[in-house]
């Protein structure tokens, strides 16, 4: 892992009727998080959203001597990036009591991993309903029950989603001296590599989305890339565009993973079937560049062994 710089990773992900992310919406109406292109609306789930879910997805995976404190009250986390991995990975502010007035402060880490909003990539209104719940409650009456009716935003969308991780900075602490920058390792380079294998094996394995008690759906990758990179950059994440319905602009594919290979970044590409109406058109891109298109599980473990 000595001469990567970074790891950049982008999905798509077709879900069935659900709502990942609710807006602000009313008290009875629930609606889908909306943006617009040109005056259509698309459906998103906040960057936020997303990193609870990828934070959560790593949580449940930990090992019986790994450490992943729980926020308090009032939001705050441990700030210990030696023990714990949550802190080292998504990076925190703090606060600092000091013993005389005017001491103290914040301690702030930078997030190591990056993580974008979901965009929906069809139109919301063409691929869209409204369910209707009842919230069923006891009233003191034995054996009566009441129920408000409640109207709840339903979709079904292809997502694109990305992550990127700061290598250099997992595990690492910034040192600044005589105005100079360096990183002084706090956790050893075995436990870094363990920690970013972490977060890519945690993609595979989102599930703590909203809604899911009534309206289960899958959120991991159908169609992903992933990028072990020379030089840092987010460029991946301008890779896949739908176009014309359903299909990718795989004109786009081939320029960005173009793009990339003139760094000498290594690619790698999953897909699965269904989920784009050219994937034909795909596959024969990725064949012709020698990208041997995998299932986006297998995609993930090879970016790994490449790490590990």
């Amino acid at each position: 892992m000595d001469n990567i710089k970074g790891i950049s990773v982008v999905w798509l992900s077709k879900v069935d009727l659900t709502n990942l992310n609710s807006g602000e919406g009313e008290s009875n109406y629930i609606d889908v998080k909306k943006y617009k292109i040109d005056g259509v609306e698309y459906p998103y789930v906040s960057g936020q959203a997303m990193r609870y879910y990828l934070k959560e997805a790593i949580r449940r995976n930990l090992d019986n001597n790994e450490f992943m404190c729980v926020p308090d009250d009032k939001g705050e986390t441990c700030a210990n990036i030696d023990s714990c991995i949550g802190c080292d990975l998504f990076g925190f502010m703090t606060t600092q009591k000091g013993s005389k007035r005017g001491e103290g402060g914040a301690l702030t880490r930078v997030s190591p991993v990056k993580v974008s909003p979901a965009i929906g990539l069809l139109p919301f209104y063409q691929n869209s309903t409204v369910d209707f719940l009842t919230r069923r409650h006891r009233t003191q009456e034995i054996g009566k029950l009441e129920g408000d009716i409640v109207n709840i935003e339903i979709g079904s969308n292809i997502y694109k989603a990305g992550i990127s991780i700061d290598v250099i900075r997992v595990g690492n602490e910034e040192i600044i001296s005589d105005r100079s920058l360096s990183f002084e390792s706090i956790v050893g380079e075995n436990e870094s590599k363990k920690r970013v294998r972490k977060v890519l094996e945690s993609i595979n394995y989102l599930t703590d989305y909203s809604k899911q008690s009534r309206l289960l759906t899958d959120f991991t990758p159908d169609i992903i890339a992933i990028a072990l990179q020379t030089r840092y950059s987010h460029r991946l994440q301008k890779l896949f565009e739908i176009i014309e319905g359903r299909k990718l602009n795989v004109k786009r594919v081939r320029d960005v993973l173009q793009d990339l290979r003139a760094n000498n970044d290594k690619i790698f590409m999953g897909l699965i079937t269904g989920v784009i109406e050219n994937e034909g058109e795909l596959i024969d891109l990725l064949n012709e560049m020698k990208l041997q298109p995998k299932t986006p599980f297998e995609a993930i473990n090879e970016a790994i062994k490449e790490i590990v």
